[in-house]
């Protein structure tokens, strides 16, 4: 998805491109929930901030495309988010942030952090990634965390289906109102679509996928552990891309996606070891 929604900003601007990736995503989630009949209004009750997902899952597209336009490799915008996510989702775990269950941080994860830590330096070591595209591409997977979050206490309240079409409905009306503050201070109102493939808008159906799943993995996972699983895909999935793409991928991306997760594999060993401890105890 990061690509393909990179791609398509590069050509129109992040901005419209966000706009239009909502657009292309609401319209099979809206057809999705009528024909199983989902009661997308019986939200009475539910806190106005549960819906915030949708508003951050903006700044995670914008984010992200602007990463990509600096010219960073899929693996290194990649393990750059998930870094994010991985610091983001242990101070969600230790604090219990957001009513999620409270999971400490044992100081053993210290010696798998570091790990993690070497292996996306080394990831990094020799590539185009400026200071501006390492902060955007860390700050998407602080956004993704917290998106996470709220679409899936969304998910709990409504449905699986009923909070996937709110993530993309308050996502479009965010991301609209950013294209229209942004045209006054210089952005183009007009975007140029020659030579745009097709398969370039079709990050916002890549996203109805990615949002449901995790709108239903959220509740049953700890944060942390989430992150893990999504690393191991997204990390060699986007070290494939570079390959596929052109750009290439060295030996060194290699061992260092390996070494960042073999560093999460053993924070999740200690989280298992100590869930084992407690029930013992």
């Amino acid at each position: 998805m990061a690509p393909v929604n990179g791609t398509l900003s590069n050509a129109i601007g992040p901005y419209f491109s966000t706009v239009l990736i909502h657009i292309v995503g609401i319209i099979p989630t809206t057809a999705i929930a009528l024909s199983r009949k989902e009661k997308l209004f019986a939200i009475e009750g539910i806190q106005p901030a549960v819906f915030l997902g949708g508003a951050i899952g903006v700044i995670t597209v914008v984010t992200n495309n602007l990463a990509f336009a600096r010219g960073i490799s899929v693996s290194a915008m990649v393990a750059l988010s998930l870094f994010g996510q991985t610091v983001t989702s242990l101070a969600v775990d230790q604090f219990g942030l957001l009513g999620m269950p409270i999971k400490r941080f044992d100081k053993a994860k210290l010696i798998g952090l570091v790990c993690t830590s070497l292996g996306i330096a080394a990831m990094l070591y020799g590539t185009k990634a400026d200071a501006l595209g390492v902060l955007l591409s860390l700050l998407t997977g602080v956004a993704i965390v917290f998106s996470r979050i709220f679409n899936a206490l969304l998910a709990k309240r409504t449905t699986l289906f009923v909070s996937t079409w709110y993530n993309y409905s308050v996502g479009l009306l965010v991301s609209a109102l950013v294209l229209l503050i942004s045209i006054p201070l210089g952005a183009s109102p007009v975007p140029n679509w020659q030579g745009l493939p097709l398969w370039a808008f079709t990050g916002g159906l890549m996203g109805i996928v990615t949002v449901s799943a995790q709108n239903y993995i959220s509740p049953r996972m700890s944060a942390f552990r989430l992150t893990l699983i999504l690393f191991i895909g997204q990390i060699f999935a986007g070290l494939m891309l570079d390959v596929l793409s052109g750009s290439g991928s060295s030996l060194q991306e290699w061992i260092g996606g390996a070494f960042a997760v073999i560093g999460l594999s053993l924070n999740a060993f200690f989280d298992r070891r100590a869930e084992q401890k407690t029930k013992l105890s």
